[in-house]
């Protein structure tokens, strides 16, 4: 699938309403080794400075010198489906309570598409299960479709639902829906998972484009 980089300059302040406290985020330091750790946002003052919680050991603390470069990135996906990405300066370490890290805030911001299209976001009864050609006697699980495109969708399993996460497993999602008149199996890969605030949800790529869904966004 193609990456298309967006030409616009967003607001550098917009880029806030995708993100909420806990949100994970990739650092990159930019130095010599070029290290990387993953954090987790914890606050921001808008203009000063954006503070994280670095995951435990990660990265030894004199790897983190104020004044050094770092590049920030975290996905959004759902309906807006974009890698954003920004470059900032280290201000500051700190050891306690917890193993903290303040960034100036971003002067600009980069993003770039995951999709060739933007998914609109819905809320419908649906169900997906292995695809029996490759898993045999496969269960059905019932969920809600939250957003969808001609090329993929993002499912979300009832709060009772116990699985783990996965990736990379073939599917059938079958999608009834009584007001666009849809009854149909649709044939997909998981290619991503999350597990949030709402529980589990997986993201479909379709193995075939699936251009009748329009009707649901309209729909809905």
């Amino acid at each position: 699938m193609q990456v298309e980089v967006s030409t616009e300059q967003p607001d550098n302040k917009e880029w806030l309403s995708h993100v909420k406290i806990g949100q994970r985020l990739d650092l990159e330091l930019l130095d010599q080794r070029k290290s990387r750790c993953s954090c987790e946002l914890v606050g921001y003052k808008t203009g000063k400075y954006v503070l994280f919680r670095i995951d435990d050991d990660i990265l030894p603390d004199r790897f983190f010198v104020n004044g050094l470069a770092v590049v920030c990135r975290f996905l959004v996906e759902d309906s807006v489906g974009e890698c954003f990405a920004f470059k900032s300066e280290l201000l500051q370490l700190m050891r306690f309570p917890d193993k903290l890290v303040a960034i100036s805030f971003p002067q600009s911001i980069q993003r770039r598409a995951l999709r060739n299209e933007k998914r609109s976001s819905i809320f419908i009864p649906a169900s997906v299960r292995l695809d029996p050609d490759v898993v045999h006697n496969s269960r059905s699980f019932k969920g809600h479709l939250i957003d969808v495109s001609s090329g993929g969708c993002r499912f979300l399993f009832e709060p009772s639902h116990k699985g783990s996460r996965v990736n990379l497993a073939p599917v059938i999602l079958h999608i009834q829906c009584d007001k666009t008149g849809i009854d149909q199996k649709i044939q997909g890969e998981v290619r991503n998972s999350r597990l949030e605030e709402r529980g589990l949800s997986i993201g479909i790529q379709f193995n075939v484009p699936q251009l009748h869904l329009d009707k649901l966004a309209e729909a809905f």
